[in-house]
């Protein structure tokens, strides 16, 4: 059985933290050969304590938790998992659950055909009629500049959820430069320019995530995608991806 590695960033998620880890327990019980790390990436509220009470109270060997003091941004954590993963496949997830972990089922199974899976909301018309209108606005702004300025031919690439063979995802995480807001495009766009299999799966946004207050600005987070797709671009240019 190939073994899989599944990292949940986490940062400031004191609400959620507690359920989404008896959530992965009770799904790592039924399957064994996956393997989860939380990393918490600097939370100032009670996630830390959350997490070390958790893995205390916890006899299964198969999750386990990084933390660091300082935020460094989700594209820092899931690299730093990233880098001490050996398993067949690694993917991730948002902490919340915003997609269930049936998802990653999926992600695995496309794994046999793809290098690299992504989950895509854009397949579920359910999703694209709840999602709030900042949150929906940005996507469309930011998805629309990176298949223009990237030539990347996805309509969805910031959804939480992600899978990679190993070698690859090794590779990518080699080279990636992003670790804040856009590190997943950088990913993508790695992955693309070195010739790999890139497939998508239909990505369920849970009705919690959907409700959850959107921390979106439309103008200040717009003009920041703006800035780190010309960083992608201009670190291509420059060669530092070669």
């Amino acid at each position: 059985m190939l073994k899989v590695a599944v990292i949940l960033p986490v940062y400031n998620e004191a609400k959620c933290i507690a359920r989404t880890w008896d959530a992965v327990l009770e799904f790592s019980n039924t399957r064994p050969y996956y393997h989860f790390t939380f990393v918490n990436d600097g939370s100032t509220d009670q996630t830390k304590q959350i997490l070390s009470t958790k893995l205390a109270t916890t006899s299964n060997s198969k999750i386990r938790v990084i933390e660091y003091e300082n935020n460094k941004g989700k594209g820092y954590a899931i690299k730093t998992a990233v880098e001490c993963a050996y398993e067949d496949f690694i993917c991730f997830i948002d902490s919340d659950l915003a997609y269930s972990l049936e998802h990653l089922e999926l992600v695995v199974e496309k794994l046999d055909e793809f290098d690299v899976v992504i989950g895509c909301r854009n397949l579920i018309l359910k999703n694209i009629k709840q999602v709030n209108l900042n949150r929906k606005l940005a996507g469309k702004i930011f998805n629309a500049i990176s298949r223009k300025l990237l030539h990347l031919p996805f309509y969805d690439m910031q959804a939480g959820i992600k899978g990679f063979k190993k070698d690859v995802v090794k590779e990518v995480f080699q080279k990636q430069r992003m670790t804040g807001f856009s590190f997943d495009v950088e990913l993508i766009f790695l992955a693309q320019k070195k010739g790999y299999k890139i497939g998508q799966i239909p990505a369920i946004v849970s009705k919690e995530h959907l409700n959850k207050a959107s921390k979106v600005n439309l103008l200040i987070d717009s003009i920041r995608m703006l800035l780190d797709l010309l960083k992608i671009k201009y670190n291509d240019i420059m060669g530092e991806y070669e």
